[in-house]
């Protein structure tokens, strides 16, 4: 679990399945807050280490958060893949961008993998 209270987590578009880091600011204990998105590279964000610490707690997203770089979208979903992907916040039934599988939402996000931003 990361001790910082800034970090990076690899998503993916549900549309176009590119690769992008949404920024996480712990807030008041254990609630994390989606702050900020930005296209990354699958090499780029392996290089980074985004996927070297897990957060845990309750997850929001800010007023001020920009949405999917590709698609706008300002929802995500986890996968059982242990992925992220964005979400356009209406659809009930997704398909993991990760992994292909379809299913139906259900439950809440309980912890990310990521890695604490420099």
């Amino acid at each position: 679990m990361s001790t910082r209270n800034i970090v990076i987590v690899i998503a993916r578009c549900s549309r176009s399945k590119q690769s992008f880091g949404i920024r996480f600011a712990r807030r008041e204990g254990d609630a994390w807050f989606a702050t900020w998105a930005f296209a990354i590279k699958d090499a780029a964000a392996k290089r980074e280490g985004y996927e070297q610490a897990r957060i845990n707690g309750k997850f929001w997203i800010d007023d001020a958060f920009p949405g999917c770089p590709y698609c706008s979208a300002h929802g995500f979903c986890g996968c059982g893949c242990g992925r992220l992907a964005c979400w356009n916040g209406e659809s009930r039934t997704v398909t993991c961008p990760w992994c292909g599988r379809t299913a139906e939402l259900t439950g809440e996000i309980t912890n990310l993998d990521g890695a604490a931003d420099r």
